[in-house]
């Protein structure tokens, strides 16, 4: 989703008035709900032919989505994240960088970080070599990039707003005082 998402956002920032009069209204949702029926697809195969019933397919289906994760969307979404970084930073209009901007530039930057090691992981374990607690470091990474999607976007989005920070800020002091 992060790949659809950087490519739709770098598509409406470069070509704005094709985006307008000639993108379809529900490209986003068909995109997105192909994106999660392929993810739910390949989680059930893996699920089926990993644990269930265990067997020779669960190798090369595991390959099969490391090579989608790693070497086809995450390069996508690296290129299409970039390439509205600069568009942005380095025009001549100075466009506007507004919060969806900043949402999804950290976002990638946590995905990156967070994310990127655990696809590492299980490429090195595929070829045989073995680190210490790796898988498990791995998938404590990727929990907390995803545990920290939301608070992105909580933070992003009351950055201005004094009421929330003040809010937060007394709802902390109520739950430390206890």
């Amino acid at each position: 989703l992060l790949t659809a998402i950087s490519i739709e956002r770098c598509l409406s920032v470069l070509c704005p008035i094709w985006c307008r009069s000639h993108r379809p209204k529900h490209l986003s949702g068909v995109i997105s709900g192909l994106l999660w029926s392929l993810s739910l697809l390949l989680n059930t195969l893996g699920y089926l032919s990993c644990t269930v019933r265990p067997s020779g397919s669960c190798h090369v289906l595991l390959i099969t989505i490391g090579v989608l994760d790693f070497l086809f969307c995450t390069p996508l979404m690296l290129v299409f994240s970039l390439t509205l970084f600069l568009k942005v930073k380095c025009s001549s209009q100075h466009l506007r960088t507004g919060r969806l901007f900043t949402v999804i530039m950290l976002t990638v930057l946590f995905f990156l970080i967070f994310a990127v090691p655990l696809s590492i992981l299980i490429l090195f374990d595929f070829w045989g070599y073995k680190f210490l607690y790796s898988p498990e470091i791995g998938f404590v990474l990727s929990c907390v990039n995803s545990s920290l999607n939301p608070v992105i976007y909580f933070i992003v989005g009351s950055y201005r707003d004094r009421r929330i920070r003040l809010t937060l800020k007394l709802a902390f002091q109520r739950a430390f005082e206890d």
